[in-house]
């Protein structure tokens, strides 16, 4: 029996709990393009546009300030969607943002502000011909279009846990006036680099003055939780609207969660440490 129909199994009683405890998931995205070979990173133009009108047809999908504001209390959060894309690439621009235009669906993209700048890339990518990643003029025009919020990924996507604490806090903090001094606005909004966050990248995000913090744990996130650990739900290209459904009702995060904790195990070996708590 695969996972999908594993996730079928269990899904009657994990959407039985979503009933119980309302939560609100955000959606990981990274890429939206046609690649030579399959990346658990990326989605097709084609399915992207399947899995968007979905979700535009079935649940009711806000962005990411108004998704904290009303996990504070502030609202209902009962089947809402948010929609991130990590890194900055320029298929996000090209490819994914005509579709969300399309169906009326709001996005935050999270930049690495070297990448924007060109002198760097991402490393899972380093023969792909062309620019890789969005500019800083194309950044500016996304950040004034509605329903478009534009967040901070650090400045050279780095293993956080790994650097000293001031290098941390360059990564963190300054990534947010480089950002803001393109852009010429308010960057509320970070996220931890392959989900590599303790207890101290809490805390240091918390201290720029962010407003929330993503992570790559997975699940749901309940009124009052941390919005400096928000969990979110990876989109794959394997997941066509049925199984994007599973996904928003629960029913892949066990096994989300036993691969979520082999990767913080790897990450904390790295960084010579032990694993806590943390997402």
């Amino acid at each position: 029996m695969n996972r999908t129909s594993l996730a079928r199994v269990v899904r009657p009683f994990t959407r039985a709990l979503e009933r119980r405890v309302p939560r609100l998931r955000i959606l990981m995205y990274h890429r939206v393009a046609r690649l030579p070979a399959q990346d658990q990173l990326n989605v097709t133009p084609e399915r992207f546009e399947r899995q968007i009108a979905w979700l535009a047809a079935h649940r009711r999908v806000v962005g990411l300030p108004a998704a904290v504001a009303e996990i504070g209390g502030a609202g209902t959060i009962a089947d809402s969607v948010v929609v991130t894309f990590d890194d900055g690439y320029l298929d996000n621009l090209e490819n994914a943002l005509p579709v969300l235009q399309r169906h009326g669906i709001p996005v935050t993209i999270f930049v690495t502000s070297a990448f924007c700048g060109q002198s760097r890339r991402h490393p899972r990518y380093p023969d792909e011909a062309g620019r890789l990643h969005l500019d800083w003029e194309e950044v500016r025009r996304l950040a004034a279009l509605p329903g478009v919020t534009i967040g901070s990924h650090t400045r050279t996507h780095p293993y956080l846990s790994r650097l000293g604490e001031s290098d941390a806090w360059d990564e963190i903090d300054a990534s947010r006036r480089d950002i803001e001094d393109r852009i010429g606005a308010p960057v509320e909004h970070f996220c931890y680099p392959s989900g590599d966050v303790t207890a101290r990248e809490i805390r240091l995000v918390k201290q720029a003055g962010y407003a929330s913090a993503v992570t790559v744990a997975p699940g749901g996130n309940a009124a009052g939780c941390d919005t400096y650990a928000l969990r979110r739900t990876e989109v794959t290209d394997r997941d066509e609207p049925a199984e994007l459904a599973l996904k928003l009702d629960g029913a892949f995060d066990p096994f989300h969660q036993i691969l979520h904790w082999r990767r913080r195990r790897r990450f904390a070996r790295a960084a010579g440490a032990a694993p806590t708590k943390t997402p």
